[in-house]
């Protein structure tokens, strides 16, 4: 069994860290990660599921439309075949 790679650790930084920096070059290196301080104010994203899994919905009816039809030919087979 092969071992995982071990990712390099990046540097997390808050916003009020970078101002002594200079933000593009560390930006450029790609070793910066900032983090956004969270407001005290918080929403919910409201998500209608029927709209994002509607290809969801469409597969499932394919899939059990292929599975009645694959247990009614096993049936007429298993009369025919008699």
């Amino acid at each position: 069994m092969a071992r995982k790679a071990r990712r390099k650790k990046q540097t997390v930084l808050t916003q009020s860290q970078l101002v002594g920096t200079k933000q593009s070059e560390a930006a450029a290196a790609g070793k910066v990660v900032v983090k956004a301080h969270k407001s005290g104010t918080s929403r919910k994203a409201t998500v209608n599921f029927r709209e994002e899994y509607q290809y969801v919905i469409a597969d499932l009816n394919r899939i059990g439309l292929l599975a009645a039809l694959m247990f009614a030919v096993l049936i007429a087979l298993n009369l025919l075949l008699k």
